[in-house]
């Protein structure tokens, strides 16, 4: 690396580190971190999967310890709480706290000398939080005291017993519903077994005649993708997904009552509106001739149909990108368009793969201007905005492709006279044509509702609600493992676990939270894929650490962009996971209109491997293996 990248690189580290330490310190945003010995404390209860409205919820903490003190020396208690408290010793109130004071940020000192008795003495704190569970950290040098396992809360029968660490009762009782991952994988044996030996020989055959083609591999995707979908239409309970019902019912406002709701007009009215306007006029026309039930059916076939179309997407991305490279075509269009996140999102009904149709669109366009010399620049502009306005009118969520997009646009036109003029009309270009597209929407909600957008999180939609955990420490943003054992629903140990297990498999049920009302995948196929999938994990992270060489050829640029775009959503995800501490805020589906940058990056990543027969035959014997163990999993 040169030494101008080295403190570039530098820089932007430094300034990230900042951004956020800045953001975790902010008063609404839990970040909890022990200090002095002490760690935060919560009740032994179970986290809820179930969204509610914010309510008031007391814990007392007790602890009970022995006195060696001389009267009258000084004991200083040092409190932070999520979010008030009221501290009493044997029985005397010492002080309170209520939670507009940020309580959690900043240790609050209570004088204990007043109420110390020689010997035995109880200490309680009464711990108040309406954003989920109650936490306590608490220190006192003079005593040896500090919160732990020591400490005492009443558990889910009201009766007293050691307190949790913040970071343990990660592990929720829902996944031992299900079978584990090894135990997925041991019970399949017989499918792997046979599905490595087929692809393998596949493989060694042919090398010896006619090699597989990435078009037949994105027609063969596309068929399983079909067949899992049509085999599935009925079997699978129309209202499961995503708040689907919630779908329904922005469809149903735009169909029957001809008018786009207001992002407070219902729970998933603050979406971008362009999949609702697709989808009313044919459900309004089904449902003229047949039960609503059958319109309701035809809505999972629309997003069926755009499903495939991602595909296509993925794999015309792989062309873009590697076009003098067949090999590396197949593998980017079998790995991406197959991922399980497509597979189970194509089962519900939401605004997701629409918008990641036109996201994919999006990136494809932006590979093709890579690679071509001497792109047009007028003509590659105004596609660009034009898709990027469809994109964000699909879901907001696409905005995040700007930085790279305008970054396509300028490498474009540096390509043709290098000069900032040509760059700054190339972006004017995209501009106009992505605000003549969305830009209604935006403004329609900052005349009627005051703001561009509004989240769904945001208050002022008059629809509140907290979910658990509520909090987050810095575990949760390094720890991984639980989704490799037992991934259903195991997204409270952290990020990146949540990540992997709802990209790699459908970890959160279709957001049912009852094992009985689970989408009737066949789940020892579905946790396998957890272990499975590994690999390609592994080869995924190559591929983008391989990206981050110095870009000599259109090709590096290509898997830069790729890497870029999705350290972009990472990013985004990472940043609403901190601002947001409930557990439903990772889902790696939003991501999934990066699904041709994922393919891309599985092929750069697995190039490394040694060109040799065997080593293909391997590979393609595992490939095989995952493929068959996605498709068995999905096909109910």
């Amino acid at each position: 690396m040169s030494g101008r990248r080295l403190v570039l690189a530098a820089v932007a580290v430094c300034f990230a580190l900042t951004a956020l330490y800045a953001f975790v310190r902010r008063p609404q945003h839990a970040f909890l971190v022990a200090r002095g010995g002490a760690e935060w404390i919560r009740a032994d209860r179970p986290f809820d999967l179930v969204a509610r409205s914010p309510s008031v919820e007391t814990v007392p903490f007790r602890h009970r310890f022995t006195n060696a003190l001389p009267a009258g020396a000084p004991a200083v208690l040092e409190v932070q709480v999520l979010r008030a408290l009221r501290l009493s010793l044997n029985g005397r109130v010492l002080g309170e706290v209520g939670p507009q004071e940020a309580s959690w940020r900043y240790p609050r000192s209570f004088d204990l000398s007043a109420a110390l008795v020689p010997g035995a003495n109880e200490l309680r704190i009464d711990v108040q939080n309406d954003t989920g569970s109650p936490l306590l950290l608490a220190s006192c040098r003079e005593l040896s005291l500090v919160t732990g396992s020591d400490w005492e809360a009443p558990g889910p029968s009201g009766v007293w017993q050691p307190a949790l660490s913040a970071d343990d009762g990660r592990h929720h009782a829902i996944s031992d519903e299900f079978p584990d991952a090894w135990q997925g994988l041991r019970a399949s044996w017989a499918t792997f077994a046979v599905a490595f030996a087929l692809g393998a020989v596949a493989s060694l055959a042919a090398a010896r005649g006619p090699r597989l083609r990435a078009s037949q591999v994105r027609w063969g995707v596309m068929a399983a993708l079909a067949a899992i979908g049509v085999h599935n239409l009925r079997l699978v309970d129309i209202t499961l997904g995503f708040d689907a019902e919630f779908h329904f019912d922005y469809i149903r406002k735009v169909a029957f009552e001809h008018r786009l709701p207001l992002a407070n007009e219902g729970w998933q009215a603050f979406q971008a509106p362009l999949f609702y306007l697709a989808a009313a006029p044919v459900y309004a026309a089904v449902s003229r001739v047949g039960p609503e039930a059958l319109a309701m059916l035809a809505m999972r076939g629309l997003v069926l149909l755009v499903s495939l179309g991602l595909v296509e997407m993925v794999y015309r991305g792989a062309r873009a990108a590697f076009p003098e490279r067949e090999d590396l075509q197949v593998l980017a269009t079998a790995v991406g368009g197959f991922l399980p996140v497509t597979v189970y999102m194509s089962q519900y009904v939401s605004n997701e793969p629409l918008a990641a149709l036109l996201t994919a669109a999006l990136v494809v366009a932006c590979l093709r201007m890579l690679a071509d010399p001497s792109p047009k620049l007028e003509r590659a502009s105004l596609a660009l905005g034009s898709l990027f306005g469809l994109a964000v009118l699909a879901k907001v969520t696409a905005v995040l492709m700007l930085p790279v997009v305008v970054a396509v646009l300028a490498r474009a036109a540096q390509r043709q006279d290098r000069s900032l003029s040509s760059v700054a009309v190339a972006v004017a270009r995209f501009g106009v044509a992505s605000g003549a597209i969305a830009g209604w929407y935006f403004a329609r909600n900052w005349v009627v509702l005051g703001t561009p957008y509004v989240g769904g999180w945001d208050p002022s939609r008059g629809s509140a609600w907290i979910q658990d955990p509520g909090y987050r420490t810095p575990s949760d943003l390094f720890r991984f493992g639980a989704s490799l054992d037992r991934p259903i629903y195991d997204v409270f140990t952290g990020l990146w676990d949540a990540l992997y297990a709802s990209f790699w498999l459908d970890g959160f049920l279709g957001s049912s939270a009852f094992a009985q009302a689970a989408p009737p995948w066949h789940y020892g196929y579905t946790v396998a894929c957890a272990l499975l999938a590994l690999p390609l994990t592994v080869a995924m992270l190559a591929g983008f650490a391989r990206s981050l060489r110095r870009p000599r050829t259109r090709e590096q640029e290509a898997l830069l962009f790729a890497s870029a775009a999705v350290a972009l959503y990472v990013g985004a995800i990472f940043a609403l996971y901190l601002r947001l501490p409930v557990f439903s805020t990772v889902k790696s589906s939003y991501t999934l209109g990066l699904a041709p940058c994922y393919g891309l990056l599985f092929a750069w990543g697995v190039d490394l491997l040694p060109r040799r027969p065997a080593v293909r035959a391997l590979l393609a014997g595992y490939l095989a293996a995952w493929l068959a163990f996605v498709f068995r999993a999905y096909f109910s």
